[in-house]
């Protein structure tokens, strides 16, 4: 049989997803505590960088052709979960988890932090096709980006850099389980501004918007000073400068906005996802705050005299009490019926 003469559906794939205590080693090959992630796409990908030599040797061709660093990256896509987007929600601010038990169900609050924490990381189980399986490990989230419009399912994409890969690994296919519950819907969020946090905590008030797009940027440091002698891998994987960007698209119907982006209004802002009943006593929910944020510019566009008037509105997104303890520029809260997120 000649290479290319089956075809392969995408189908049958798979990811399976394990918390790494040790970065960069898979904490198990056997299925052992892995989450099943409903993936839309799954774009991992091993490159090794190649390069042709320049000696002098009579010819005008190249003669020979070495390897160098081996660079493991790529994106992964789902519909945003309040269960199984948990665990990636945390790697990507890398400051864990902790968890505590409500009415009706479980509290998970996500920090922001240096990526010192256990379970900072990630390595993959991805079956692609029905039978070939590749493992990624040193899985460490480069940026993430959360977006919801009207008429949508929420969803989340994560742009990984792993520290290594191999194919030809277990099978855990039967051994993962998927989670009955929904993905939160456009229908399920709000958005709420106020001056502070605490004013958020105290209201029930929501500004419609159309759409929404939160992007944390972790600019991982990835390049030749993560690297060294002896190892195509990286030996590192450290996170620089963490960028919180947040953008909204509203209608335009008073200078509300304008006037907060103008005087330079700092204020507090607020997603708030709340999913399907877990019980009779609490939802299914999410709740994404950011503590300190100012506005830019939000003049309105004139595109046709058939359309609304909108303003897509970005934001500066800061860190609201520095250099405390309590600091942190961006928290999360999950509500769900898992215990704890723990390897």
């Amino acid at each position: 049989m000649a290479v290319g003469d089956e075809a392969k559906s995408a189908v049958p794939s798979y990811i399976g997803m394990f918390l790494e205590t040790t970065w960069g080693t898979n904490p198990s090959t056997a299925g052992t505590n892995a989450t099943a992630i409903e993936a839309l796409s799954i774009g991992f990908k091993t490159n090794i960088k190649s390069e042709k030599l320049e000696t002098l040797n009579r010819f005008r061709g190249y003669t020979k052709r070495v390897q160098l660093d081996k660079e493991v990256t790529g994106a992964m896509e789902q519909y945003f979960h309040p269960i199984e987007s948990v665990r990636l929600f945390a790697v990507t601010l890398g400051g864990g988890i902790v968890s505590a038990s409500m009415s009706g169900g479980f509290v998970h609050s996500i920090s922001a932090g240096n990526f010192d924490t256990n379970n900072s990381s990630v390595a993959f189980n991805v079956r692609k096709g029905d039978t070939h399986v590749f493992g990624y490990t040193g899985g460490r989230v480069n940026s993430m980006k959360l977006t919801g419009a009207v008429g949508e399912v929420i969803k989340v994409a994560y742009d990984f850099i792993f520290k290594d890969s191999t194919q030809g690994i277990t099978d855990i296919g039967t051994g993962l389980s998927i989670s009955s519950v929904l993905p939160f819907t456009y229908v399920q969020g709000v958005y709420r501004y106020k001056d502070t946090e605490t004013s958020i905590d105290t209201t029930t008030s929501e500004e419609p918007i159309t759409a929404f797009e939160l992007t944390i940027n972790n600019n991982l440091k990835s390049d030749k000073d993560a690297r060294e002698l002896g190892s195509n891998v990286l030996s590192v994987l450290p996170a620089t400068r963490r960028a919180v960007e947040f953008k909204i698209t509203q209608r335009f119907d008073t200078t509300t906005t304008y006037n907060r982006f103008i005087q330079g209004t700092i204020g507090s802002v607020e997603l708030n996802f709340v999913g399907g009943s877990m019980g009779t006593a609490a939802s299914y929910q999410c709740i994404v705050r950011l503590p300190r944020v100012y506005m830019n510019s939000t003049d309105p566009e004139i595109k046709s005299a058939k359309d609304l008037l909108m303003s897509e509105i970005a934001f500066d997104v800061i860190s609201d009490n520095p250099n405390t303890s309590t600091g942190r520029d961006i928290g999360v809260t999950f509500m769900n019926t898992v215990a704890n997120y723990t390897a």
